[in-house]
């Protein structure tokens, strides 16, 4: 029997689509919590009680579609590992961090019954959203390193002090989003109406997460300035994406807050803070190309 193989070419894809759909269930899990659905699916594996697929309810529907999107991004990382095992040429490190996403996925689908069963528990809702944001930064090292001509995309090393400045900015971004799920846990739309919410001031809340915001993009700009023109053009190219989607990012949440948090921006917010993620990772992996060694 032919053992099916891969090329680097079609491994990259692989790594890609992975990512891709890690992204889409963030937005999904988003419509869940801002459709009032979080409970509409009482039990988990199982809808209801010895009821798989839910009857003809909306809500019902929205949350088990989550789940059916989570079967998605499972079949994807479990192909990740496959595929790294069939890529050719072999390598090592391509396992190691598509097991990763088998094992974040694993624990998120835990941790997503354990939201269903807590009755959608602020706390737990919070620790859903960052996990996802974790198995997000692995999929983005992962797609990186699958490049077909390994990750040395950025051809160039910056130089320390530049690189040590990306390292602030995926550090500040990490805090902006931190404080973004005490925004969403203390906020309304809490994916049913009647679920408790943190005891925090959502006005309080709201304007830490906006100083993290601006501080980010204070941070975010003086990158800007201090990389040249005949800088490492890959690490500039990712200067410029990064900056731009904060500022759009900065704009849409303070939009979102003096609109009353309708919906559709908030869902544009939420889908925002995962591009912001992946543009912060990409931006860190271009000031510091590593190479996939095969075998």
């Amino acid at each position: 029997m032919r053992i099916v193989t891969l090329n680097a070419r079609q491994y990259h894809w692989l790594t890609r689509y992975a990512l891709w759909f890690l992204s889409a269930i963030v937005v999904s899990g988003a419509a869940v919590r801002l459709t009032g659905s979080g409970l509409g699916c009482s039990d988990w594996p199982n809808c209801e009680p010895g009821q798989l697929i839910p009857e003809a309810d909306f809500h019902a529907w929205v949350e088990f579609g989550n789940r059916l999107v989570t079967g998605l991004v499972s079949l994807a990382v479990v192909l990740a590992v496959l595929g790294s095992l069939r890529r050719m040429p072999p390598a090592r490190a391509l396992t190691v961090w598509s097991w990763g996403l088998v094992i974040g996925v694993a624990a998120q689908i835990g941790l997503g019954a354990i939201t269903v069963l807590t009755h959608l528990s602020p706390p737990i809702v919070m620790g859903h959203f960052l996990l996802s944001m974790v198995l997000i930064w692995n999929s983005v090292v992962l797609e990186n390193l699958a490049r077909p001509n390994g990750s040395s995309i950025g051809r160039t090393l910056v130089s320390p002090s530049l690189r040590y400045h990306a390292y602030l900015v995926v550090f500040m971004t990490a805090l902006v989003i931190v404080a973004g799920t005490f925004v969403t846990a203390t906020g309304p739309h809490g994916g049913d109406e009647n679920v408790a919410r943190l005891g925090f001031s959502f006005p309080s809340v709201a304007r830490i997460h906006g100083c993290t915001v601006v501080a980010l993009l204070a941070v975010s700009i003086m990158l800007r300035l201090r990389v040249r023109s005949d800088t490492n053009s890959h690490f500039l190219r990712r200067v410029n994406i990064f900056l731009l989607v904060a500022l759009g990012q900065a704009v849409i949440g303070y939009v979102q807050y003096f609109t009353k948090l309708p919906i559709v921006l908030v869902a544009c917010h939420i889908a925002g803070a995962t591009v912001l993620w992946i543009m912060a990772i990409r931006l860190l992996l271009a000031s510091n190309p590593q190479t996939v060694k095969a075998g």
